[in-house]
């Protein structure tokens, strides 16, 4: 994990948020991201993985997955 002033406070709030993802920061080619990675990998359908720079795009992207009314791809029910 790459350690950046204020990112790891951000993973922290993340963690305690999010308790069923694994928080870390990745060097890429935009600079620091943070990715978030379900502890249950693909055992259920849903969403996987996000990679962000924005901790509130992280957030805003899960808590939209945690909705009780996300179905995941309901295209294939009746």
């Amino acid at each position: 994990m790459i350690r950046v002033p204020g990112v790891v406070a951000e993973l922290g709030e993340l963690a305690a948020e999010f308790p069923g993802y694994e928080f870390a920061t990745q060097q890429t080619w935009d600079g620091i991201s943070i990715i978030a990675r379900r502890h249950e990998g693909c055992a259920r359908p849903g969403l996987y993985a996000v990679v962000t720079r924005d901790a509130d795009e992280m957030r805003r992207a899960l808590r939209e997955h945690e909705q009780p009314s996300y179905q995941g791809d309901n295209r294939h029910q009746p």
